[in-house]
């Protein structure tokens, strides 16, 4: 009896020949253009900024906050894109996580900032609520009109929900993970 479905060398083949034409796609349309260069910027340029008003004193616990982002942003966004809820048409890295100035520096340099600033809890969640508006219903439009993002079932409400919720989360987390020392 025949298998009616595709076996795993035959995924593997698709794979390799995806891989072949989205390369040729990243060399071709987006190595070294404008937008190149403009994801290249807003994957350092943040960093700089965060690394000059970051409190010192408290950057480990700073950074596990940001590094809990950044884990549930890069799964989000790679089960985004397997499911194709939607897709980046530019990249500064053509086989590296998707959106590395969003995934990796935009959103967690915000995030951790709020964290920093915000003391207690009310303070956080009035905050983080803001920063999720902001990143989800100004943010992501802007990446959508460069044309670095497009939507296609994924809804910026859907965007707005994660951002609120990954902070509150994470937020959560580190504080109990302080209370074990």
């Amino acid at each position: 009896m025949s298998k009616s479905f595709p076996s795993y060398e035959n995924v593997q083949k698709v794979r390799e020949k995806l891989k072949d034409i989205a390369y040729q796609h990243w060399i071709n349309d987006d190595f070294l253009t404008w937008k190149w260069w403009l994801l290249l910027i807003l994957s350092i340029v943040p960093w700089i900024i965060w690394w000059k008003i970051v409190d010192k004193k408290r950057i480990i616990e700073i950074l596990l906050y940001g590094t809990f982002i950044v884990i549930l942003c890069m799964i989000l966004d790679n089960l985004g894109t397997d499911l194709i809820w939607w897709g980046y048409p530019h990249k500064l890295f053509q086989s590296f996580p998707p959106l590395v100035p969003a995934d990796i520096t935009l959103v967690p340099c915000l995030m951790m900032l709020v964290y920093q600033w915000t003391n207690k809890w009310k303070s956080f969640l009035i905050m983080d609520l803001i920063l999720s508006l902001l990143m989800s219903y100004l943010g992501e439009p802007f990446f959508i009109w460069l044309n670095f993002y497009q939507l296609t079932k994924w809804k910026l409400f859907y965007s707005f929900l994660f951002y609120n919720f990954s902070g509150i989360f994470c937020r959560w987390i580190v504080l109990k993970l302080k209370l074990l020392n």
